[in-house]
């Protein structure tokens, strides 16, 4: 029994490091690298997920790549959060998205949500990427 716990634990942290990460890297196409989060979601906290902090500004078109582990029984949902109001999702009319855009209108920190619609054990990679810059109005 415990080999199995092991070996388990060894698949989740494998198919959860660098080959995610080429693959939300590779699908962020020719836009600009900003950063990237690791989510490593237990079945105990999916539901309420992982949170992150950034820092986004004005006028900015970005995008979110998902890659989500191999094992995932489910994919994830990434939620931008100005405060109370989402400003962004890849849960898009009850399908969850590998990608999405958004558009950034004022300068300031944002909370980035990432959990598990059904509270299923999940990881995954996401990358978040310059589009671009909207003119001044």
């Amino acid at each position: 029994m415990l080999l199995v716990i092991i070996g388990s634990a060894g698949m989740m942290k494998a198919q959860c490091g660098d080959e995610l990460m080429k693959q939300a890297l590779g699908a962020m196409g020719n836009y600009q690298y900003i950063k990237d989060f690791e989510a490593k979601l237990p079945a105990a906290t999916a539901q309420t997920g992982q949170k992150f902090s950034l820092v986004l500004n004005s006028r900015t078109v970005y995008q979110i790549n998902v890659a989500n582990g191999a094992s995932n029984a489910e994919q994830v949902v990434i939620e931008i959060m100005d405060g109370d109001k989402q400003i962004g999702s890849n849960l898009y009319q009850g399908k969850v998205l590998d990608k999405f855009g958004f558009n950034c209108m004022k300068t300031g920190a944002y909370k980035l949500r990432v959990y598990t619609q059904n509270g299923s054990e999940a990881c995954a990679r996401l990358v978040l990427s310059l589009v671009k810059q909207l003119p001044a109005q």
